[in-house]
């Protein structure tokens, strides 16, 4: 999970506490008084649920700043947290059972991209708006065939707050073949749309800068002995291994990669930039490597405010690399509420929620992880990535703010 560093001077501190408002109290105007339902979803329990805590907390905090500020005058906000489990058919019902709740008007989720790609027709089509703070999938906003098509908008009220791994996976490729020289690579990936879609962005623009991917291979989730495959990914002497996937099965392929002699970096995208790959790992994760969407966080005065709140707040779990996103998610909907009751102070009910999807396409403003605006896909307009490498037990930035024509 990403860690964030402290403020250093408490007018620091102070600065980033009036930052993390988002906007001041009662920008908005006033109506009847209604109490709105925001919406999310995402492992809270199994494997994944470290980074689903994290993502669930972060829009407690959103929530709990707009009705301590009165952000949208008349208006209360409610969380209503629901947990998939990182698995696409619980994320299509708890879709559903947002939909049937008249009092939700927006949805913060899915963690992965093959939950919002079960939920996302559902939302779209009761013209409920989902803002994800993690899905990566180029197919949501661009569809499946986008490279021999073009781009075409999949669903109207889907958004994201995080860039794609059409841009992660090309920037760590391009990364590695410029800054660490590497010539081979080996790209093994899950069987999730999200781990094969990454390992393909990557593969196909390691080859487009000059490299070459000597060796592929596929790998079930819930796999847990990686030794005959690290020892087929030996024989190839790659120069980089590349996983596109998440932490549970990330860290003991690396584990098992350096066990084989494969004493290279592995990489991967934000699936493995957590503690819990390193914990996986062990040492093995010294010197390995993964992207994140968006800028690294570290750096903005305003992801310092957002985390002494999160502290403040009492939670057990760490942020985690989506927990900003998520909190920007959430605060894009509040937006979205405040533009939508200024348009129709009295709007309730499905009324507001079909008003809310179509003021959140409008919505632009600097929030923890920069400024937060959509384009005409329901892609963010923010569309960086960072890459950080694990160096003495911890993830550390060494490319905090990363577009594709910087390598």
């Amino acid at each position: 999970m990403t860690r964030f560093s402290r403020p250093r001077a408490v007018a620091l501190g102070v600065v980033c506490a009036v930052m993390l408002s988002g906007c001041s109290s009662g920008v908005f105007g006033a109506g009847s008084s209604v109490t709105v339902v925001i919406g999310v979803d995402g492992p809270l329990t199994g494997k994944l649920a470290d980074l689903g805590l994290g993502i669930r907390n972060s829009a407690e905090l959103a929530v709990a700043k707009a009705n301590a500020k009165n952000t949208v005058p008349g208006v209360k906000f409610v969380l209503d947290a629901k947990d998939d489990q990182a698995d696409e058919q619980g994320a299509l019902a708890n879709g559903q059972a947002f939909v049937a709740d008249p009092r939700v008007i927006g949805v913060v989720g899915p963690l992965t991209s093959s939950g919002a790609l079960a939920m996302a027709p559902v939302l779209s089509e009761a013209g409920l708006a989902v803002i994800s703070p993690s899905n990566t999938s180029p197919a949501l906003t661009w569809g499946a065939d986008y490279r021999a098509n073009g781009k075409k908008r999949q669903y109207a009220t889907y958004y994201r707050t995080v860039t794609t791994d059409a841009v992660q996976g090309p920037l760590l490729a391009r990364y590695a073949h410029s800054r660490l020289k590497a010539e081979r690579a080996a790209v093994v990936s899950d069987t999730k749309a999200y781990g094969n879609n990454l390992a393909a962005e990557f593969g196909t623009a390691f080859e487009e800068v000059g490299g070459k991917v000597a060796f592929r291979a596929t790998v079930k989730d819930g796999t847990t002995d990686f030794s005959k495959l690290a020892s087929q990914i030996a024989a190839t002497h790659p120069d980089i291994v590349y996983y596109g996937g998440e932490h549970p099965e990330g860290g003991p392929l690396s584990a098992a990669l350096k066990a084989a002699g494969v004493n290279v970096p592995m990489a991967g995208g934000d699936g493995l930039h957590t503690d819990g790959y390193i914990k996986a790992a062990g040492a093995s994760s010294n010197g390995d490597l993964a992207s994140q969407p968006g800028i690294s966080v570290e750096g903005l005065a305003s992801a310092f405010g957002y985390l002494e709140a999160y502290t403040q707040a009492g939670h057990k779990e760490e942020p985690g690399p989506f927990g900003p996103y998520a909190y920007d998610s959430t605060w894009a909907l509040i937006q979205a509420v405040g533009r939508a009751r200024q348009a129709e102070p009295d709007a309730t009910g499905a009324e507001l929620r079909k008003a809310v999807a179509e003021a959140l396409q409008h919505v632009s403003f600097f929030g923890v992880t920069g400024d937060v605006s959509f384009d005409e896909y329901g892609d963010t307009r923010n569309q960086v990535a960072s890459i950080y490498k694990v160096t003495k037990g911890s993830w550390t930035s060494v490319v905090p703010f990363g577009r594709l024509r910087d390598f």
